[in-house]
């Protein structure tokens, strides 16, 4: 492949509008303990309230007890979400343009502003803001911001933390990682590696554990805390303990086409779709179930059986994570669960050298599928299945790539229970956190911070206002692909082999599927939008790619 051609914008950086100063809260009533818990690829319609198959009672519990949002828009990858998510700020400007581990084999992006691969410091993650307000601050699990020194979590504001600063590895204590260049993931502990994790250690549980132990031993004051448990589950490779892998056999025998339209009905059933919304195609990486041999029906069984199995063994410890607070804590705790992305639809093996590691590295007979020595991923046809009813999966913008589920919940019945569908997006997340808690973004004199970009939605969940953003445009753009949503309508331009690389238009709140284009009935609207993707793609110095560059399509 020819070297990309990239159009590069100038990178804006707008002068912070908050003066530095006390962090002091706007009134005198105790500010909350907030936990924010981050699952790894999970599909939108994986969660029981979303039309999923899969146990999840604890969460179910949350959403029906506190607030289940159905608009809820991500990055398309981990990395950049999880960017926005820690900063407000769009990942163009954080650091995360790109995922880090794509950088690797995208030189062309390298060293680009916006593009080093890690926070960078022209933006102040709200775990930091939380932390020099007095706040106690923990994290267990996923990080993917950096792992060098001064990137770590305990470089950003968290007084303690154990995770992996990896993009992903094994669930397990043989640590290794998802690429044949990471073959050992990293793993800190308060800023130092982990050279050997527990026997019996599984990610899950011990990301829970680490989370619990955190909060039971704080210090014995009357400051509250912010806890961040970021899961590596349901990301691949798909692995569960031994008794768990059993637990959905039979489940999906059907299909991934009929698990999809099971979904799509339940959905349209709880309320959270119009009956006239159309099911979209599977795209072109989809074979008909009907059509696959016998013997990759049953590995492709087994892969969504696992799915499932590691869904429902992260609902558990959620469920362990909310009876402790509701046995153990008096002062008002806000949880907010959401995921990175869509669920994982591409071919994980075809990856850069995976397709030789893999192989020589693990044993994935089926009898041996979802055990520490396996390695195995989703696949197309069943994440299409998990993101249900939408198009694509992640690293796409379409809406199955950035559309996941949200939920706000209270121990103090803050919020009115209730379904909400207006447009909110990950960067959203940190300014309404600190809406919550009555802080400000600073502003420090020596340094030019970005000030967050993203809207509190406090007065939305609380019932103050109707929307989020109202007209206001919000953009996206990673590996080339694109989209904006505006009010009501989503732009979206996805490159050959799943796109056309035009512009395509779509009514969201009528057709949140993507199932009819509206480019050419109005096409005045659409010129309008791509302008405002322009303005969106120069304020925040995105790099402008002309093809699809995701997964394996650039080495």
């Amino acid at each position: 492949m020819q070297p990309l051609k990239i159009k590069i914008f100038k990178l804006i950086l707008l002068i912070p509008f908050l003066s530095f100063g006390s962090y002091l809260y706007a009134n005198e009533s105790e500010p909350p303990n907030i936990i924010l818990i981050v699952a790894d690829d999970l599909g939108y319609s994986d969660l029981g309230v979303y039309g999923s198959e899969i146990k999840t009672p604890n969460l179910d519990n949350m959403a029906k007890n506190g607030i289940q949002l159905t608009n809820y828009h991500t990055g398309p990858t981990c990395g950049p979400t999880r960017a926005m998510l820690m900063t407000g700020v769009d990942n163009h400007r954080a650091g995360l343009g790109t995922n880090a581990a794509a950088l690797r084999r995208l030189p062309e992006l390298r060293g680009l502003p916006g593009y080093e691969g890690f926070l960078n410091d022209r933006v102040m993650p709200f775990s930091k803001i939380l932390n020099d307000a007095g706040y106690h601050t923990f994290m267990a699990g996923k990080w993917d911001l950096g792992k060098t020194k001064g990137k770590l979590p305990t470089d950003q504001g968290f007084d303690r933390y154990f995770g992996i600063a990896d993009g992903g590895g094994s669930h397990f204590s043989d640590g290794r990682g998802t690429f044949a260049g990471q073959q050992i993931a990293a793993y800190f502990e308060d800023g130092k590696k982990v050279t050997k994790l527990d026997k019996e250690f599984y990610s899950t549980k011990d990301y829970t554990n680490r989370i619990l132990n955190y909060i039971k031993n704080k210090p014995q004051d009357d400051k509250p805390f912010f806890a961040y448990l970021a899961y590596t589950a349901p990301h691949w490779p798909l692995q569960v303990p031994d008794a768990w892998i059993d637990r959905y056999k039979g489940t999906y025998d059907k299909g991934w086409e009929e698990i999809r339209k099971q979904r799509f009905e339940q959905q349209k059933s709880f309320g959270l779709l119009n009956s006239d919304v159309q099911l979209t195609p599977l795209n072109r990486a989809v074979k008909s179930w009907d059509s696959l041999p016998t013997f990759q029906k049953q590995t492709e069984i087994k892969r969504a059986e696992l799915h499932a199995a590691m869904i429902e063994l992260m609902d558990l410890h959620i469920g362990r994570l909310i009876e402790f607070l509701t046995d153990n804590i008096d002062r008002e705790t806000i949880v907010i669960f959401v995921s990175d992305n869509g669920a994982e639809g591409n071919d994980i093996g075809a990856v850069g050298d995976n397709k030789y590691w893999i192989p020589a590295t693990f044993d994935n007979r089926i009898e041996n599928m979802g055990k520490r020595d396996s390695y195995v991923w989703l696949g197309a046809g069943w994440a299409h299945a998990m993101v249900s009813p939408f198009r694509n999966y992640k690293s796409y913008t379409t809406e199955g790539g950035i559309k996941t589920p949200a939920i706000f919940y209270s121990t103090k019945n803050r919020f009115n229970n209730g379904i909400k569908n207006s447009v909110m997006s990950v960067m959203d997340i940190a300014p309404t956190i600190l809406d919550i808690v009555d802080l400000k973004h600073p502003h420090v004199s020596e340094k030019e911070l970005i000030p967050m970009t993203g809207k509190s939605a406090l007065s939305y969940l609380t019932d103050q206002s109707e929307t989020i953003h109202g007209d206001e445009p919000i953009g996206w753009e990673l590996y080339g692909n694109r989209a904006l949503i505006k009010n009501k309508y989503k732009a979206v331009l996805i490159w050959p082999p799943e796109g056309t690389g035009e512009w395509q238009l779509y009514d969201i709140s009528e057709d949140p599927t993507e199932s009819n284009d509206l480019s050419k009935s109005h096409a005045n609207l659409l010129e309008k939008m791509i302008n405002d993707w322009n303005g969106y793609a120069e304020v925040n110095g995105v790099a402008i790619v002309n093809e699809d560059i995701g997964y394996g399509r650039y080495k």
